[in-house]
């Protein structure tokens, strides 16, 4: 008889998962054979592995949970934004409404909705041209037209396009990984039309 492979052992303890079960005196062989060369024994690596795959479920449901609630607290803020549209007509009002708003989620301190500038050519050009928005970390001299010496990330959104723009709403974190470029942008982008729409109006 022929000496069977490993790969051939692996395949049949796969299709027959539960032949070391009805074989215990093999498993109690082989954990002594394990023990003896001072490796851990079977039930302790299925064990183990079992532990690991655990903690990769549970990290991976922690991860979900903290994303659902970041996305209930933006959803609320963005709601209190909408709002705002149609209740001011004069922008520097609607502007100071919006960064109240805004900053009071403890990880943004500053958030401003200036009009369009040409000072501000350079920043969309470098930063806006592609998608219209920007997240990440910008250099000093960006930093010096939107935001304070402490602002680390941040988010920035051109309201109109790049032919035509209206205005620039950004946002600042101190916490250098709070804007991340892959960050969702799906209720700030829904209030920034919304938003394009109520500067037409009141242009």
């Amino acid at each position: 008889m022929s000496e069977l492979s490993k790969e051939q052992v692996i395949d049949y303890l796969h299709q027959h998962p539960d032949f070391l079960v009805q074989h215990p005196e093999l498993l109690a062989q082989l954990e002594l054979q394990q023990q003896a060369q001072g490796a851990t024994s079977l039930v302790h690596i299925q064990q183990r592995q079992l532990r690991e795959h655990n903690t990769l479920l549970k990290n991976q449901i922690d991860a979900m949970s903290k994303h659902a609630t970041q996305n209930e607290l933006v959803y609320r803020l963005f709601s209190q934004c909408h709002r705002q549209l149609w209740n001011h007509d004069d922008f520097d009002t609607l502007a100071n409404n919006l960064r109240n708003i805004i900053c009071s989620s403890e990880d943004v301190n500053d958030c401003k909705l200036v009009k369009y500038n040409p000072k501000y050519d350079e920043l969309i050009a470098h930063r806006l041209t592609h998608s219209g928005h920007y997240l990440g970390r910008i250099n000093q001299q960006e930093r010096e037209l939107l935001f304070s010496e402490d602002t680390q990330s941040v988010a920035i959104y051109l309201i109109g396009d790049t032919k035509h723009p209206i205005a620039i709403l950004a946002f600042g974190s101190c916490n250098v990984n709070h804007f991340e470029p892959a960050q969702d942008n799906l209720f700030v982008l829904d209030f920034i039309n919304a938003l394009h729409l109520r500067l037409q109006k009141l242009a």
